[in-house]
Formats: C-alpha cells, sequence, structure tokens
C-alpha cells in the first residue's frame, strides 16, 4: 500500500502550488487596481474636457492617456501564460474579455476626439471597459483556495466596486453641474450610485482587516462640501457658476485618498500569499513524526517487526499509527476549516452574482441603466421588507419562466 506520508507530503505541495498561484494572481490584481486607477482619471479628464466642449482638460486628457498605456505595459506582463490549467477556462475567458475591451480604446479615443461619441455614451464605454477588469478581481475572489486570502481579495474587490462607483459618480455630478441642471434621469442615477457604494463599502468593512477599516474610517463619510452639492444633485437645487470643477476636483481628490487605501489593500494581499507560502514550505520542509523518518502502513495481519505489538484493526501498528494518523487528522482539520471558511465567504459573493444577473436581466428587458436596475431592486426590497438578494432570486426566477 502507498506510503501515507508521501500522500500527506503531496497535499502539503500542492497546498504550496496553489498559493503560489494565488500569490501570480495577487501581482496581476495589484497591476489591474493600478490599471483601473488610470482608466478612472482618464474618464474624469474626459468628462470635463466633453461637458466643456474641449475648453477644459485638453492636456490632462492627453497626460491621462500615456499614463492608461504605462500601466497597460506593467498589466500585460502581469498576466498569466496563456496555457490550459484545469479550472483555469473562466478566468482566461475574463481576461481575453478584458483584452478586448482594452483594445478598443484607441478607437473610442478617436470617437471622443471627433466628437462621435456624445457624454453620457463615452462615459459608459469607459465604464464597460472598468468592468471587464473588476470581473478579474471578483473572479480571483470567487475561486481563491485559501480563507485569509479570499478575504483580502473579496476586500479589495468591494473596495475596488465602491471606489468605482464613486467614480461614475464624478462623471454624472461633473456632466450636471456643467449644464447647470440636473435631469431626472442623472439624480435618479445619483441617487442610485450612492446607495451602492454604500452597498459595496459596507461589504469592505467586513471582509477588510482592523487596520483598513481604521484607515476607512475618516474616508467613510463625505466632506460636507461633497454632500452639499449632493444634496443639489438629487434635490434639483440651484447649481453654482463653478460648481462642475468645485465638484471635480473634490470628488477626484476623495478617489485619490481611496487609491492610497486600496494600494495598502493590495499589499496585505500581497503579504498574505508570501506569508501563507511560507508557512506551507515551513511545514513541508520540517520534520513529521518524532523518531523513525520512514513509516509503511500495512494490511491488517501482516507479521510486523519482532518483538512489535501486533497490528490493531486499522492495520496500523498502534505506535506508528498514532504519529501517521495524527498527522493526518491535522491536515484534514485544516483543510475542512478553510473549505468553511471559503464556503462563508462564497456565499456573500454568490448572493453578489445573484444580485448582478437579476440587475442585467432588468437592463435587457426594461432598458434600464445599471443603476436604475440596481434602484428598482432596492425599492422593491424596502416596499416589501425583504433582502436585495431575495427580489433578484425572484427575478430571475421570472426570467427562467419566461425562458421555458
Amino acid at each position: 500500500m502507498a506510503d501515507a506520508l508521501a500522500w500527506l507530503q503531496a497535499s502539503r505541495e500542492s497546498d504550496i502550488a496553489s498559493l503560489q498561484r494565488l500569490l501570480q494572481t495577487g501581482e496581476l490584481m495589484a497591476a489591474v487596481s493600478e490599471l483601473v486607477h488610470r482608466l478612472q482619471r482618464e474618464r474624469g479628464a474626459t468628462n470635463l474636457w466633453l461637458c466643456s466642449d474641449g475648453a477644459l482638460f485638453s492636456a490632462e486628457r492627453g497626460a491621462r492617456q500615456q499614463a492608461v498605456s504605462e500601466a497597460l505595459q506593467h498589466f500585460y506582463q502581469a498576466l498569466p501564460p496563456a496555457v490550459a490549467q484545469p479550472g483555469f477556462s473562466r478566468f482566461c475567458n475574463l481576461i481575453a474579455t478584458a483584452l478586448q475591451a482594452l483594445e478598443g480604446l484607441p478607437a473610442l479615443r478617436e470617437q471622443i476626439s471627433q466628437r462621435e461619441r456624445e457624454q453620457a455614451a463615452a462615459m459608459a464605454a469607459f465604464n464597460q471597459v472598468i468592468r471587464t477588469l473588476l470581473n478579474l478581481v471578483f473572479e480571483a475572489a470567487d475561486t481563491a483556495s485559501h480563507p485569509d486570502i479570499s478575504r483580502a481579495l473579496i476586500a479589495l474587490f468591494s473596495f475596488m466596486q465602491g471606489k468605482e462607483l464613486a467614480g461614475q459618480e464624478r462623471a454624472i455630478g461633473s456632466a450636471g453641474f456643467a449644464a447647470r441642471q440636473f435631469t431626472d434621469g442623472q439624480r435618479s442615477q445619483m441617487v442610485a450610485l450612492i446607495a451602492a457604494q454604500e452597498q459595496s463599502f459596507t461589504t469592505f468593512r467586513q471582509f477588510a482587516d482592523s487596520t483598513a477599516c481604521e484607515r476607512w474610517q475618516p474616508l467613510a463619510q463625505a466632506s460636507r462640501d461633497i454632500e452639499r452639492l449632493r444634496r443639489i444633485a438629487c434635490t434639483g437645487g440651484p447649481c453654482e457658476e463653478n460648481g462642475a470643477l468645485h465638484w471635480f476636483s473634490l470628488l477626484s481628490e476623495r478617489l485619490d485618498q481611496m487609491k492610497t487605501l486600496e494600494d495598502a489593500l493590495t499589499a496585505t494581499l500581497m503579504q498574505r500569499c508570501r506569508a501563507a507560502i511560507d508557512q506551507a514550505q515551513q511545514q513541508a520542509t520540517g520534520q513529521v513524526v518524532q523518531g523513525e523518518s520512514t513509516f509503511a502502513l500495512y494490511v491488517s495481519g501482516a507479521d510486523w517487526l519482532p518483538g512489535a505489538a501486533a497490528l490493531d484493526s486499522d492495520g496500523l501498528a498502534p505506535q506508528l499509527g498514532r504519529s501517521v494518523l495524527s498527522l493526518i487528522s491535522e491536515q484534514s482539520q485544516r483543510l475542512q476549516q478553510q473549505a468553511d471558511e471559503l464556503a462563508s465567504m462564497r456565499a456573500s459573493l454568490d448572493e453578489r452574482r445573484v444580485v448582478d444577473q437579476a440587475k442585467h436581466w432588468l437592463m435587457q428587458q426594461q432598458g434600464f441603466s445599471e443603476e436604475a436596475a440596481w434602484q428598482a431592486l432596492r425599492k422593491s426590497a424596502m416596499n416589501q421588507n425583504k433582502r436585495i438578494v431575495e427580489i433578484a432570486q425572484a427575478v430571475l426566477a421570472v426570467a427562467a419562466t419566461l425562458r421555458s
């Protein structure tokens, strides 16, 4: 019969290989974080350029494009090899989708320069490119096999999503203040984006460590000036003459402050990956059992060494059995604990996926924007005193019925 300790060692080495893949994924997530932030800054400059009919941020727009090009090179270098691996299909597909979206950036910029894209359409195009990158972070969090690393990935994704929603709020607010009035649709979008940000940051706080939560505390509440301008935007109050620039400056400062915390979250992710690898390697190279270094399992009833105790009913010499089974039990308990923690975290991700699927169906069937679809789910949940995920599940049930 095969040596149990050899299989135990294989289990530990598999852990190390899995963690090393997570470390590579963490490096990719850091590159995604930087690329998304620079795309958000380009989107912001482009938005003001469009809103001002080309009078503002022309030079800044060019500088932001160059910054995105530099971040793109880092992103390409951080991509894993395009080699088939078990369980890697969905991640590969999401990478392909993101690369295809990024390849469309030059054409999008040219269309904007030629005024072939209106402000709302241009912002929607940027939003879609960023969404394909955030999908990579979500997938990494959904498939991570280590609880501490999975927790760090969920915190990072939730924070990045909240920050992206804040960036979209900046774009819509800039357009409204530049026009000196907000349409009903823009006001609804602002309300939905503010609510969605709060949901994302709530999830972030649930999974982030205490240090990150403490760093978030001063940023959690928007400044008085931002809240004042939000009230004007959401209630249709009189807009200031330089409201667009003031709004853009305030939101840009807040987004840059968020990026500082986001960098700390990616650093935490990398630190946890390296710490987990170090711990696994120490366990794999450490002495497994005291005494003899090689042990074998025997079929029950077989002879044992002269003078040794008889084999027990499990087919192990009692002395060796306790040592080997203790090690196997410890490894099994550790893996089970990881599985339980991951199941809990993935339940949260599954709920998010259900809500996203329901939003997508409403967008297709009702012609809603993403913000309007979220607002519809939220309003229905409040009216029925139910959780949003329950309403989303009901929506998907209706969708399934209609398909059949």
